[in-house]
């Protein structure tokens, strides 16, 4: 969906064009795949391929981002580990709840018969259930695991999204938020005013997010009642984020009391 937001900028700058328009994109362009370039220099974890390459992505068109396989990007396949090797959810039996699901980590997790897996998006077809993060159609307890990567910088009223996340998660539940972030801001820069497609652009960064997530950002998740752990790529070896492809991010490994 990037890439063709990437393709549109100019136009969605200037018509101020709104997110819907964008993001429902045909499930062709969203299921297109890049031919392999098989080789040893990079690995996914994700789909478990081998490459010599891996391709553009982004606005900006950063170099070895995306698995050629699956599609993955840099946080996909760090959060990918995370889920496998932390939490096992391969090897688990729960409800699990994904928002806005990454086409790769949806693929990799539906398929797993031991987890009861519903995806919720406002705008692609192919969820389970077309949903507002800020209005969730669960009743109270109905997960033990919920994913929600690259989604509250989106949305203006994020801690009614983060307070619904906390309402749906059983005691002892787990979610596993990622956010673009810069944790050399000490504060979250947002301002409601700033209401055009260009003006986010220009202050945020990108058309369609609302806000810079600081350091601080871990606290509004603390705010709603989650206890979080921060978890960071730079732990990972250097060589083995080369490797990989995994760039220095930041997950926030939340539980329900």
């Amino acid at each position: 969906m990037l890439e063709d937001l990437k393709q549109r900028l100019a136009l969605v700058q200037r018509l101020n064009m709104p997110a819907d328009a964008i993001y429902g994109v045909s499930p062709q362009a969203r299921n297109r795949r890049d031919e392999s370039v098989p080789g040893s220099a990079f690995a996914c974890p994700v789909c478990g391929g081998r490459f010599r390459r891996f391709l553009p992505f982004g606005l900006n068109g950063r170099r070895n981002a995306r698995c050629p396989g699956c599609g993955s990007l840099e946080r996909h396949r760090f959060m990918w580990m995370h889920l496998r090797d932390r939490h096992r959810l391969l090897r688990r039996r729960l409800r699990l709840l994904h928002i806005a699901p990454e086409h790769c980590i949806r693929d990799a997790l539906a398929s797993n018969p031991g987890l009861n897996y519903v995806s919720v998006d406002m705008f692609d077809p192919e969820a389970d259930r077309a949903a507002d993060l800020t209005a969730l159609p669960f009743r109270d307890a109905s997960f033990g695991f919920a994913i929600c990567s690259h989604v509250l910088e989106h949305i203006g009223d994020d801690r009614a999204a983060i307070a619904e996340l906390f309402r749906v998660l059983v005691p002892g539940g787990r979610a596993v938020v990622m956010v673009p972030i810069d944790m050399k801001r000490p504060e979250t820069y947002e301002d409601s005013s700033i209401d055009t497609a260009a003006g986010r652009d220009e202050a945020f960064g990108h058309p369609y997010h609302v806000r810079i997530c600081g350091a601080d950002y871990p606290d509004r998740l603390r705010q709603a009642g989650f206890a979080v752990e921060l978890i960071y790529s730079r732990a990972m070896p250097p060589h083995l984020r080369r490797f990989l492809r995994i760039n220095k991010t930041v997950l926030f490994d939340c539980r329900k009391p």
